[in-house]
């Protein structure tokens, strides 16, 4: 790792430790200080304006990063563009406002849903300038875009419970969280958009942004969608439960996802039409990004259950418990993670559409189906739903990158073993044991012993032929062996060429690719 690329993980790093930081701060005093009940209401509006921020964020910014070359024009038209989904969008929440009242049965949630769509036309403004920043790799700026915004937005919503707000905190936070990141990238714009919008462009960059964009407004849907309806079956108070649970872990994940797309997307988007130097690129990603995920994993399992005590108190316990399936599912999908950006990279965007819409309909059924009463069976329910499409996901993956089933996950094996190990020892070794009687002192022996474990296991394991990281510098050095190659030009999806039409391309003859992540 040279030093350009050990000061881009660095920010992305920076960036993702703090806004987790400030997520868990503010999540842990709002929940305590306004009880599960607000916490409910409150999360039911923020989740429907996370939905929409995703879509108008995410519509150009990633197709930015992905083109081969960006000029001011198609920059000037993706900006036009997205500041118009922002505008819809904001529409939009105020038109669910009443439905979404009516279902939990609390009038406030009209007027907080207008107040969280005034945000919405900024935050699609500054989709278009994200992209620009990640393509050019600027990631010291979005750091700071993530420090002020979510920094305001924390002491917002702290200052707003400790007045006796309720639920309003929750909005009040994710109202100046959007604002104060909006603005702060577009102080920071590197350039200045021109009165153009060329349609060609557009169409180019909507090809690969809308599968992908719907795909993440699913993606991130499920869960909203999840959480009305466990509002509408189980109660505001199991809804507040339910929604820590997935703030304990979500918080983390989606920070670690966002940080390790942004490293990977360009470096992927660079190989996509070598293969081979793409594989060996999806290793080498897997194999670092696992030394730091898969230990995150196995520290979360092991601290969670107890903060939650020290922290949130008794009535938050079944929040603990539930978030334990969700810490399993987390380190399935970074192991997943690599291999699915490859697949974006590749220009196919369409397979993880189909995936999450089947997430989506998995869901749904199994809740109406189920109806799970308590948040522990309402995560189940989750954790079904999402393992009943990893097949899909891994038969899609594969066939994208050209390669057997199981092989884009070798890389990341080793860690996840040795983490699964050490974290089932600190389990089993103080309960046989006798546990301390303070939280504090059983997370200390949790993690003490899986240190024990953990870090030889990890060594010998790393060691072993093919291990961490020899498969992975192998096929690198195989991969980069000719020098650094610039950026091809994007997989046009009306070409014979793309992935999976059985057309030789270079010296790799490709076959039926059903998919991605």
């Amino acid at each position: 790792m040279n030093r350009a690329q050990a000061t881009n993980v660095f920010w992305s790093g920076f960036e993702a430790a703090t806004s987790a930081a400030l997520s868990f701060a503010s999540a842990f005093v709002v929940a305590r200080l306004v009880g599960p009940s607000e916490v409910g209401i409150g999360a039911a509006v923020v989740a429907v304006h996370v939905l929409l921020w995703v879509a108008v964020n995410a519509l150009f910014a990633d197709p930015l990063v992905q083109r081969a070359a960006v000029d001011d024009a198609s920059f000037s038209s993706a900006f036009w563009a997205s500041l118009g989904v922002g505008g819809v969008a904001a529409m939009l929440q105020v038109a669910l406002a009443q439905p979404i009242a009516w279902w939990l049965g609390d009038n406030r949630l009209i007027p907080m849903s207008v107040l969280l769509a005034l945000p919405l036309p900024l935050v699609g403004a500054a989709g278009p300038v994200q992209g620009l920043l990640t393509r050019n790799r600027a990631y010291k700026v979005l750091a700071g875009r993530t420090l002020i915004g979510q920094g305001l937005g924390t002491f917002t919503g702290v200052a707003a419970a400790l007045a006796g707000a309720g639920a309003w905190a929750l909005v009040l936070q994710q109202l100046v969280v959007s604002v104060a990141g909006a603005l702060a990238l577009l102080v920071c714009c590197p350039s200045r958009p021109r009165c153009i919008v060329r349609r060609q462009d557009l169409r180019d960059m909507l090809r690969i942004g809308l599968p992908l964009t719907a795909s993440t407004l699913i993606q991130h849907g499920r869960y909203r969608v999840f959480a009305l309806l466990i509002g509408g079956t189980a109660g505001a108070a199991a809804l507040g439960q339910v929604h820590m649970a997935f703030r304990l872990v979500d918080t983390v994940r989606e920070l670690a996802f966002t940080a390790q797309w942004r490293l990977m997307l360009p470096l992927l988007s660079e190989r996509q039409d070598d293969l081979p130097g793409l594989r060996a690129a999806v290793d080498r990603c897997l194999a670092w990004s696992s030394v730091m995920a898969f230990p995150l994993c196995g520290i979360m399992a092991l601290s969670v259950q107890p903060l939650v005590q020290i922290l949130l108190g008794p009535v938050w316990q079944p929040s603990g418990a539930a978030a334990l399936p969700l810490i399993v599912l987390t380190a399935w999908l970074f192991l997943l993670f690599p291999s699915g950006v490859a697949v974006i990279a590749r220009g196919v965007p369409r397979y993880a559409l189909i995936g999450n819409i089947a997430g989506l309909v998995a869901i749904v059924v199994a809740v109406v189906l189920i109806r799970p009463a308590s948040p522990f069976h309402a995560v189940l329910v989750w954790l079904g739903a999402q393992l009943f499409i990893s097949p899909y996901v891994l038969l899609t993956n594969a066939g994208v990158l050209h390669t057997r089933v199981l092989r884009p996950l070798r890389a990341g094996l080793p860690m996840l073993g040795a983490m699964l190990l050490a974290s089932l020892a600190a389990f089993v070794v103080p309960y046989a044991m006798g546990e301390p009687e303070t939280p504090v002192s059983l997370i200390a022996l949790r993690l003490l012993i899986a240190m024990i474990v953990g870090v030889p296991s990890a060594l010998l394991l790393a060691a072993a032929p093919g291990g961490l990281f020899r498969g992975a510098r192998r096929g690198v050095a195989h991969a980069v062996a000719g020098g650094v190659r610039p950026l091809p030009a994007p997989i046009n999806p009306r070409s014979p060429d793309r992935p999976g039409r059985g057309k030789r391309t270079g010296s790799t003859t490709a076959v039926p690719a059903p998919g991605s992540t």
